[in-house]
């Protein structure tokens, strides 16, 4: 009898083991997915089943943070210089580090669709503030947006990462990862293009600054992102693949009760501890990538197609990463350590490269002498760039599979989805402080590559004591009318030793 640990709220017992009654209680119910249409012949997939929820869950982040990145990646926001990119994203990164503490508690009291609303709406009060900046110069408003968009992204980003883990049953969980990735990234190729359709007949006139129509189209694709967050099935109701739901309806817990709840996950897992480092390094790499090499070394019509191109890499690397962490035919431990070993060369193989193009790096260049797409040696850079691309899906995509294999539980999910948020936010605090300073390049390189590297050696660990090959649990027994339970893995290892 299979029991999916997911659907049994924390510190409580399932009904009928209570105060010792000797009465076995089956657990594990099996619910139906929904049934398929039929439409022109082909079966196609009722709106409530988990992987259209998962495409409508990267539609909403492919119109928000899709477009987001395709400012930021463009290096200094589109602007001159990279200064104002920095003071705005330092703001922004302080109150999403302070938001990410309540963001699980306030997902799990106003649930999936109201916090994907909410989180959506920020974005494009950013990208108006940097609108408004190129006629009127005002650097307060974009300040205020900065802020704005951090709280928002504290909440988008938890209700993104604790759905798209909880909506796949175990044997998918890199599968919705991919499917999500893809799409997401899939709003940076079209985001991009708009960048790059705006401003490739400017050549090197525009005085390195984007197009009033770049800020406006991706202010409206922002609103329609936040608006389709409202439009997503319950979560509750959600049927996985496997036949479990995704939660059960619970009591319902006071604003307070959640936090508690929250801080209750952390305390009893605290070997979480190790898979920090590589949360931090996620995103702190992007400042170097966007600041001090995409954003100096290319012209803008070279930066946004970088930016496209990028954006295409990245929809095939998470789909490479799928076959590692879900189809190679071996335990999920295992699958995690061979993973987490293609994570790692991947990674020190592009920054390899990357190094000798750091190299070649001058800062303070007009945009006339900066590499534009038919000046030589633009496509080894471009390359580089690219391939920075690449393994930033590979990195990401191994790191929400990770925290899907840790729980099928949406309240402890929850709580490493926005943990894994609320580092990232940290780290681009200093490194976009690090880059305001004007730290070199040489040590922005360094201290990204130091620790893209170091991540992947310090989650080993928790591979090797704490992953198991599954959070079910499985019946072993009846004693005097109780069941007894243990993980399947478990009892997998145990029947292999006595055979």
């Amino acid at each position: 009898m299979a029991v999916d640990t997911s659907v049994v709220p924390v510190g409580d017992t399932p009904r009928g083991l209570e105060n010792g009654q000797d009465v076995l209680v089956d657990v594990a119910k099996v619910y139906e997915l929904p049934k398929p249409y039929k439409i022109l012949g082909f079966n196609v997939w009722a709106y409530s089943h988990p992987r259209i929820q998962a495409i409508m869950l990267g539609s909403v982040l492919f119109m928000t943070v899709g477009m987001y990145n395709v400012v930021t990646f463009i290096g200094g926001a589109g602007q001159q210089t990279a200064w104002l990119s920095d003071m705005s994203n330092i703001a922004l990164y302080t109150v999403f580090s302070a938001f990410c503490f309540v963001a699980p508690a306030f997902l799990n009291y106003f649930g999936l669709r109201i916090t994907l609303c909410v989180g959506g709406i920020g974005y494009s009060s950013y990208v108006a503030s940097l609108w408004c900046f190129n006629h009127t110069g005002n650097v307060p408003f974009v300040i205020f947006g900065g802020c704005w968009c951090g709280l928002s992204a504290a909440f988008l980003w938890c209700a993104e990462g604790t759905a798209i883990t909880s909506f796949a049953s175990e044997d998918k969980k890199g599968l919705y990862v991919s499917i999500f990735w893809s799409i997401f990234q899939f709003g940076v190729v079209i985001g991009a293009a708009i960048p790059v359709g705006q401003n490739w007949n400017a050549g090197t006139s525009n005085d390195s600054r984007v197009s009033d129509g770049t800020y406006i189209g991706l202010f409206i694709l922002m609103l329609i992102g936040a608006v389709l967050g409202i439009f997503m099935y319950p979560w509750q109701k959600i049927v996985r693949e496997d036949g479990s739901r995704v939660m059960l309806d619970t009591k319902t817990k006071t604003f307070k009760e959640e936090l508690v709840t929250s801080w209750q996950v952390c305390r009893r897992n605290w070997w979480i501890l190790f898979f920090w480092p590589m949360c931090w390094a996620v995103n702190y790499y992007n400042i170097y990538q966007s600041n001090d090499f995409n954003g100096v070394y290319f012209t803008v019509r070279g930066r946004a197609l970088n930016t496209f191109i990028s954006g295409c890499v990245q929809i095939p690397s998470a789909w490479i990463l799928h076959i590692f962490t879900d189809r190679i035919p071996f335990g999920r431990r295992k699958r995690a350590f061979i993973a987490i070993i293609y994570v790692f060369i991947t990674i020190n193989a592009v920054w390899i490269g990357g190094y000798f193009m750091m190299k070649k790096t001058v800062y303070g260049l007009t945009e006339a002498e900066r590499v534009d797409v038919y000046d030589p040696g633009y496509a080894a850079a471009c390359a580089v760039y690219v391939l920075y691309g690449f393994t930033d899906a590979t990195y990401n995509c191994y790191a929400y599979w990770f925290i899907g294999a840790l729980s099928n539980r949406p309240d402890e999910l929850s709580v490493y989805a926005s943990m894994y948020r609320l580092l990232n936010a940290l780290c681009q605090i200093c490194a976009f402080a690090l880059d305001l300073q004007g730290y070199s390049k040489e040590f922005m390189f360094g201290s990204s590559w130091a620790f893209v590297a170091a991540g992947p050696v310090f989650v080993l660990p928790i591979i090797r004591y704490w992953l198991k090959d599954t959070n079910m649990e499985t019946s072993l027994e009846v004693y005097e009318g109780a069941a007894v339970s243990e993980p399947q893995s478990d009892r997998d290892n145990k029947e292999e030793k006595r055979a």
